[in-house]
């Protein structure tokens, strides 16, 4: 069989970066609602069949916290052996990809050999199956009910029968023999419809041939007035040029006579503008010129003084060792506050360590090297074992002093709670007196098993003697006397030898309390043992006492001695007292510290001198420089103002040169400017043929004049060419506007004849084209041509439905001939097992309808079941038809909460026969109730709420 080892599950829904490993046989995967159970069940599904479209019915269960869409599933299959199916985001149901135990790997057709070719809903129909597939079975009504346990039985079936459903469905929606709503219908009582208004169409044609030779003689006479109309336009149009043309030729005449009265009139091309160009900058040079020249005035008188270099220099190195000058300072200033803080520091760490002035004074000669550290540790560690050594001592003689104590305590508690006297005397005596009474107790019972003998025998005498009477048989009857004689004598005699006074009256006060006199013994026994062991508990410990006693004063004079020698150590460091050995340590440290600080206080002094040698160095030649003492704040501060001074005026010479230089260049071309500019007016005026400005201005003016007048006769021969000619012996204006009315009046006459005409001729020809060239008629018929295909169309698509509906019956009936009998049969028995026999199985009527068969023989329709009766059929028949494929689809059998209509019982039947499938069939059952993991034996429960660490999932 095929086994599914292990779930790895990358991201599919609410899980995530998830590992579910899975065992043979029953696997129970827990939790409560919203844990994911539906949602690993169709991870297992999606991975072998492809994720859905977007647009599907299917849920697509994309990650929700986002990250890798997909997962793995481990398998173990009989034919190919270990194998993996991975199957990931991308193109339609995602990349999938197969990889055997050898090495190959493959895709999607690897997948389909591997799944033995059975898609989605032929692996739903059969090896999987939810709560929510059960409960549609109790909304199903008897025919859909008995449809779908088929299609349980004979997989495949279930597609084709909802296939021919459909099929039926559209022929029908085509055509009915009695319908009327059906497409086909309603298209031939529209087509019957259709015939009946082109036949009346086809009526209107009379009187279409007069109509047609009226509408031809207008058509001719329209031509002639159109070309009589054009003949007249022409010679209309031929008038008005004329008539145009008249005061141009005027215009022309007088334009010509005053352009001979101009004559020639020479001019510079754009002379007006280029005159006052070069005028303007003729005064603008002028201007220039003179501003520059006073502007190097001005530059003249502002030149400052020959700089002095030799001061500069001077000032510049000084100002070089600002930098030093400042550090010189702040190093004088830290040294000074570092001295009074070592100061402070050599001062504090002497007090810590409880030294006057003087001895911290001698401090930073003191020995602190590691030898005398550790001397002084080994001194005060002696100290230290004295002092434990006392310390241990004195404990241990306070202990065996209160030891005694308290053992002399209990002696007392335990005399005055003791036995009183009498029960002390009683059990000194109670050996002898358990002899006593012993004695006694024997001879009592001697004397009474004498009497029992004695009166067992008297009545024995007495019923021999009775049955001897009553049944005469006399020869018993002297048997029975002597019996009675025998006793009498045993009588006498067991009357010799009783119990005395004082053995009745011991057995009176002691009979039945020798267990009461054993305790009493044992317990005084016991209380003068224990007085005993606490008097020699008592001794012991005083003499232990004595011996300690001199211990503790051989310790005392240790630790004295031990102190006098640590005290004289540590007075070498001016430390007077007993130190503690927790602070030697710190001691040493707070020594090494106060002269390290002595140290670091010479350092700073001598960086102190060094600095403040460099500052009076510094200070010296500032105020050399500058004449006079400065404050030390104000040193360099002058000195920057000397340098910014002497600075500003080098480069003040230095601009005012530039600036001198550059305009004497500028006035230079000014200059040149001005005269080539004079030479330029002088060169138009030779031009224009005159000698001054007011000349120039007038020949400007004539020559405006003859271009202007060129133009409009330019410009007036253009128009009378466009007019067109010749005009030799053109007529006056009356006469032209005398034939131009004529024209007008003749074309107005043409106009109103055509538009008669026209107006005729329209209604004509829609009284024509309503007769027989309606396109009422046209479009009528060519929809009935349309509506002709579509019932071809729809012909052709309800005979095809009907041929594939047959088809398709004839298909599953094959099928339930060849798979349905096998299945019902294994089904049938599965049901009555499932049960407990209160249904003897499954049948399949003669109508294909099934049908459930009780104990007694009746049958039921299986929609006249229980619910949960109608479930464990749809169960049986899908459990059988896996069993009858196990050997072409080994596959796992996945179940989700199917259970929960069932009863205590019929649960228990379903939990035994998966119990036996488990060798042969590997279960994955999803369930949200708790109880259903202790139903199973050695079953793995996999706690699905645990999914989402990102661990594997733990089994138990």
């Amino acid at each position: 069989m095929m086994k599914i080892i292990k779930l790895v599950i990358y991201g599919f829904g609410k899980h995530s970066d998830v590992t579910v490993s899975l065992a043979e046989g029953i696997n129970v995967l827990y939790g409560g609602n919203e844990a994911g159970k539906t949602t690993m069940r169709q991870f297992i599904l999606h991975t072998l069949f492809g994720f859905p479209q977007r647009n599907a019915d299917l849920l697509r269960y994309e990650p929700k916290a986002g990250g890798a869409y997909g997962g793995q599933l481990h398998i173990e299959d009989p034919e190919f052996g270990p194998c993996v199916i991975e199957r990931v985001a991308g193109r339609s149901a995602g990349e999938v990809t197969v990889r055997f135990s050898d090495g190959r790997t493959g895709g999607e057709e690897a997948l389909s050999i591997l799944l033995r070719g059975h898609d989605r809903q032929s692996f739903e129909s059969i090896f999987s199956f939810s709560l929510l597939q059960l409960q549609e079975i109790g909304r199903m009504n008897e025919e859909e009910l008995g449809r779908a346990l088929i299609a349980s039985g004979t997989t495949g079936a279930d597609n084709l029968a909802a296939l021919e459903t459909r099929m039926q469905k559209e022929a029908e929606s085509l055509f009915k023999r009695s319908g009327r709503v059906p497409k086909m219908n309603v298209l031939v009582a529209e087509l019957r419809e259709m015939e009946n208004e082109l036949a009346q169409y086809r009526n209107k044609a009379d009187g279409y041939a007069p109509m047609k030779e009226r509408s031809a003689e207008a058509r001719r006479r329209l031509d002639e007035i159109s070309r009589e109309m054009m003949e007249r336009e022409e010679r209309r149009r031929t008038l008005g040029v004329l008539r145009q043309a008249l005061p141009l030729q005027s215009a022309k005449r007088s334009i010509g006579e005053e352009l001979a009265q101009i004559g020639e009139a020479p001019f510079p091309q754009d002379g007006i503008r280029r005159y006052e160009a070069a005028k303007d900058r003729v005064l603008a040079a002028k201007a220039a010129i003179s501003t520059i020249k006073e502007r190097i005035t001005k530059i003249q008188t502002a030149m400052p003084d020959a700089l002095d270099e030799k001061r500069l220099t001077r000032v510049t190195s000084v100002l070089a060792e600002e930098a030093d000058w400042h550090e010189a300072r702040s190093t004088v200033r830290r040294a000074k506050e570092a001295i009074d803080d070592l100061e402070e520091e050599r001062r504090n760490l002497a007090g810590r360590i409880g030294l006057g002035e003087d001895a911290a004074a001698r401090l930073s000669d003191a020995d602190a090297s590691l030898q005398k550290e550790e001397e002084l540790h080994r001194l005060t560690g002696r100290h230290q074992q004295a002092l434990d050594k006392q310390r241990i001592v004195d404990d241990r003689v306070a202990g065996r002093e209160a030891e005694a104590h308290r053992l002399a305590e209990r002696a007392e508690q335990l005399a005055q709670s003791g036995p009183d006297d009498g029960e002390v005397d009683l059990a000194a005596k109670w050996p002898e007196i358990r002899r006593e009474l012993t004695r006694a107790e024997a001879k009592k019972g001697t004397e009474q098993t004498g009497k029992t003998s004695v009166f067992l025998l008297i009545g024995l005498g007495a019923l021999l003697s009775l049955l001897a009477v009553f049944t005469r048989q006399w020869l018993l009857l002297p048997a029975g006397l002597l019996i009675v004689a025998v006793a009498y004598l045993l009588r006498g005699r067991s009357g010799e030898g009783g119990l005395n006074s004082e053995e009745e009256k011991l057995l009176a006060r002691f009979g039945g309390r020798e267990e009461e006199m054993e305790r009493l013994a044992d317990r005084v026994r016991r209380h003068f043992a224990e007085l005993d062991r606490l008097a020699e508990e008592e001794d012991r410990m005083r003499q232990e006492v004595g011996a300690l006693k001199k211990e503790q004063a051989q310790a005392e004079r240790d630790r004295s001695a031990m102190e006098r020698e640590l005290i004289g150590f540590v007075a070498h460091y001016g430390v007077k007292g007993l130190p503690s050995p927790s602070l030697v340590p710190e001691m040493f440290r707070l020594i090494r510290e106060a002269q390290e600080a002595a140290r670091r206080q010479e350092a700073e002094a001598r960086r102190l001198e060094v600095a403040a040698g460099r500052m009076e160095d510094i200070r010296g030649r500032i105020q050399q420089i500058l004449g006079s003492r400065v404050n030390d704040e104000m040193l360099f501060s002058r000195l920057r103002d000397v340098s910014d001074e002497l600075l500003a005026n080098r480069t003040a010479r230095v601009r005012l040169h530039k600036e001198q230089d550059r305009l004497q260049e500028e006035l230079n071309e000014q200059e040149v400017l001005h005269e080539s500019l004079t030479e330029e007016i002088r060169r138009l005026f030779g031009e224009a043929g005159v000698e001054d400005e007011s000349a120039y201005y007038e020949a400007a003016e004539r020559a405006a004049r003859r271009a202007e007048l060129q133009k409009e006769f330019l410009s007036v021969e253009r128009q009378l060419e466009s007019i067109g000619g010749p005009f030799d012996g053109t007529p006056d204006e009356t006469e032209i506007l005398a034939r131009l009315e004529q024209q007008e009046k003749m074309l107005r006459a043409l106009a109103e004849e055509r538009d008669r005409l026209m107006e005729e001729r329209a209604d004509i020809e829609a009284q024509m084209a309503h007769l027989l060239t309606d396109r009422a008629y046209d479009e009528q018929l060519q929809l009935f041509e349309m509506k002709k295909a579509e019932f071809r169309r729809l012909a052709r698509e309800w005979a095809a439905r009907k041929a594939a509906g047959n088809a398709i019956a004839r298909t599953v009936g094959r099928m339930k001939e060849e798979k349905l009998p096998d299945a019902i049969n294994q089904a049938s028995r599965l049901f009555n097992r499932l049960t407990g026999g209160a249904q003897a199985g499954l049948h399949l009527n003669l109508d294909g309808r099934f049908e459930a068969e009780s104990r007694n023989g009746v049958r039921f329709g299986i929609h006249e079941l229980s619910q949960a009766t109608k479930e464990q059929a749809y169960i049986a028949l899908r459990l059988a038809l896996a069993e009858s494929l196990k050997a072409k689809a080994p596959f796992p059998i996945i179940m989700d909460d199917p259970f929960v209509h069932f009863d205590r019982e019929r649960l228990g039947h379903m939990i035994e026969l998966m119990e036996e499938w488990k060798k042969d069939h590997q279960f994955l059952y999803f369930t949200c109730h708790d109880d259903m993991c202790t139903a199973f034996t050695d079953a793995s429960i996999i706690d699905v709420a645990g999914a989402g660490s990102g661990k594997d999932v733990l089994t138990r």
